[in-house]
Parts: structure tokens; C-alpha cells; sequence
């Protein structure tokens, strides 16, 4: 049986171009192109002291990302660490690659020693809550209709 995994994002690999590209087409809030987002990725995964990069692989193909934070874009919280950036193709979603990619995360975090994390979603408080996460906050950011969700770890 297949089974989805996680490895951590190094410089200079395919997925970081991959990972730009998804990010710049997901998230507007970024306000960038796959260019811009590459540069700044590349600049990310070189420090991974309290920060990381992780891609979901099904075999050898690069199905999701997600990334632990020290500070999210503009936050209106001043919290830390941050699960930021889940996001798994579409053609890919509903084979638990994006409670792989939480529960990586997660450990990331707790290996670097933090008690917990953080998180701001719109449509996804669902999903978070099933994996353990509580909604502490809700505010408009950005425009969006936001939850500041916790983990303790």
C-alpha cells in the first residue's frame, strides 16, 4: 500500500520551485509570483534552527507542503510558532496527506521545544479541530473571515 511521507525541504532542490509555484497560485494574501516566493523560500529553508519546510511525497511525487514559522504575514496576534502554508493538490486531497503534513509539523515544533502552535484559518476549522486544534480568536484579516487556532503540544 502506498503510504504518503514527509521530508524536509533542502536549498537548491526541485521542490522548492514546486512549493513557490503553489504557494504564489494558493495563498493571494502573499501578493507574489513564483519568482518572488522562490527567492524567498530558498532564503527560508537555509536557516532551520526554529523554522522548516516540509514536503508531503505519495512515492517519489511531491503531493503537498506545509511550514513551520517563527511569525506569520502581517499577524494581528503576537503569538509564536505558526503552522502556515498547508496546502496539498488537488488532485491529491482526501488521502491524508494534510493530516501527515499537521502532525509533522507539530513534531518539528516539538523538537525545537516549543509547548505549542498556532494557526490562522478561514474554511479549514473543521478539519483542525478533528486533528486537536481549538479555535482561541476569530478576526477579519486581510479581508478574510479568520480563526487564530492553538495546539498545545
Amino acid at each position: 500500500m502506498r503510504e504518503v511521507h514527509t521530508v524536509v525541504v533542502n536549498p537548491g532542490t526541485q521542490d522548492v520551485a514546486l512549493i513557490a509555484r503553489w504557494r504564489a497560485e494558493a495563498f493571494s494574501v502573499l501578493d507574489a509570483n513564483p519568482e518572488q516566493e522562490q527567492r524567498t523560500l530558498e532564503e527560508f529553508v537555509l536557516d532551520q534552527s526554529d523554522q522548516v519546510a516540509l514536503v508531503a511525497k505519495l512515492d517519489e511525487t511531491t503531493i503537498g507542503t506545509c511550514l513551520l514559522v517563527k511569525s506569520e504575514i502581517d499577524p494581528i496576534h503576537s503569538v509564536t510558532p505558526w503552522l502556515a502554508g498547508l496546502f496539498v493538490a488537488p488532485e491529491y486531497r482526501c488521502l491524508g496527506a494534510g493530516k501527515v503534513l499537521v502532525r509533522a509539523i507539530e513534531e518539528q515544533a516539538k523538537q525545537r521545544g516549543f509547548p505549542r502552535l498556532y494557526l490562522y484559518t478561514g474554511g479549514a476549522v473543521g478539519f483542525y479541530e478533528r486533528l486537536g486544534w481549538k479555535v482561541i480568536d476569530r478576526k477579519m484579516w486581510k479581508g478574510f473571515d479568520t480563526r487564530l487556532m492553538v495546539r498545545d503540544l
